[in-house]
């Protein structure tokens, strides 16, 4: 598991930028709002493919500062995409919804909106605290995905053999991107007050013996 997860790691990007422009390219061919989507869906994959090879070709000799933005611009853009996907299902979809359709689409929405705002405060504001809540609406997100696997456009529980294989797999991939990019966050730590230095006690000099009767040097007797 552990060499999967090790070439995962470099490349997931390249992974996902491919699966996203196979998957949304179809999408030029539709009107109106999903032609929207299949073109900016193009765009951001493009951006993840490109960034996936930068990162393989040049390696460490990015700065610090230049990969935060990176994973920045990363880990927002995809959420943008859902929100103005969910955001285009709605519109369409809204004589057709039923209860739990609307459920889905709003908590969604408001997971793809939170997550891009948390996540870049947590970047840049090196704060545990924020760090934690990215994590926690990186879940929400990840629920909010699941759900759209899970139920239709309407509400409706899917079968076993309806589900997207592939747009199952692009949720995967950027999630496994997502939680890595928050596992590198520098946490900042709090300053450690300066240990007193106890001096250690000197070591007393062994008293002198006092001369015993036997050492002490006879005196002369008198004649």
């Amino acid at each position: 598991m552990k060499k999967v997860t090790d070439f995962l790691k470099p490349n997931i990007l390249i992974i996902f930028g491919a699966l996203l422009l196979l998957y949304f390219m179809n999408w030029l061919q539709y009107d109106e709002g999903w032609l929207a989507i299949g073109i900016i869906a193009v765009i951001f994959s493009a951006y993840y493919l490109a960034i996936g090879i930068l990162e393989i070709i040049i390696g460490n000799k990015l700065s610090p500062s230049v990969k935060k933005i990176f994973e920045v611009i990363s880990g927002s853009l995809f959420p943008l995409l859902m929100f103005i996907y969910f955001l285009i299902v709605t519109i369409n979809m809204a004589n057709n919804m039923g209860p739990t359709a609307w459920i889905i689409e709003i908590l969604s929405m408001v997971a793809c909106l939170a997550l891009i705002a948390v996540y870049i405060i947590s970047k840049f504001a090196n704060k545990e605290i924020l760090n934690r809540f990215a994590y926690l609406f990186a879940a929400i997100f990840a629920l909010a995905l699941l759900l759209n696997v899970l139920f239709d456009e309407g509400g409706g529980a899917r079968a076993l053999g309806n589900i997207n294989v592939i747009l199952t797999v692009i949720y995967i991939a950027f999630m496994f991107f997502l939680f890595n990019c928050l596992g590198n966050k520098e946490e900042a730590q709090p300053e450690k007050a300066p240990v007193e230095q106890k001096e250690e006690p000197k070591e007393e000099a062994p008293a002198e013996e006092e001369p015993t009767e036997e050492n002490k040097e006879e005196e002369p007797k008198e004649e």
